[in-house]
């Protein structure tokens, strides 16, 4: 298994990358502890491995690259090019600017998946829609609020 000069400088240690799941003969086989994007790691013997984010180490799930699946893998960002951002915060930009990936052990259940861009703005709109929304929802809280105080008072 080997990979070219050309294949070995096109892969870049600040990147995340993504591929599609090699299924195994189980669903846990598949997906345990593996978020099936990957952080290039180049040894010093010249081989290159793909290493799982889950664990971002040497004891992740690895695939070794060569010329032959080098291009199962798909750029996903710069790191140096993104910043992490709350889950609360997606709904306050633009859908162009925002990356939903697993980067940790927290994988794809616990939160922590946002990704935008450094130079992103949050969205006037987005954000006014945002304030809307929870106006809404406070001005219903209250008329549950009033619905239980006038049950109590009229509760003889």
């Amino acid at each position: 298994m080997t990979l070219s000069k050309e294949n070995y400088d096109r892969l870049n240690e600040n990147y995340l990358y993504k591929t599609e799941p090699i299924i195994r003969e189980s669903f846990s086989d598949t997906y345990w502890c593996k978020n099936w994007t990957f952080k290039v790691h180049k040894c010093k013997d010249g081989r290159v491995f793909m290493l799982d984010t889950f664990y971002n180490s040497w004891d992740s799930h690895k695939i070794q690259i060569t010329d032959k699946n080098i291009n199962d893998f798909e750029v996903v960002f710069d790191f140096r090019e993104v910043k992490r951002i709350n889950d609360s915060e997606t709904n306050e930009y633009n859908e162009k600017d925002l990356y939903r990936v697993a980067t940790d052990s927290s994988g794809y259940s616990c939160g922590r998946l946002y990704w935008v861009k450094k130079d992103a703005v949050k969205s006037k709109e987005l954000l006014i829609k945002k304030a809307k929304q929870e106006i809404e929802s406070l001005k219903q809280q209250l008329r549950w609020a009033e619905g239980d105080l006038e049950r109590l008072l009229n509760d003889n």
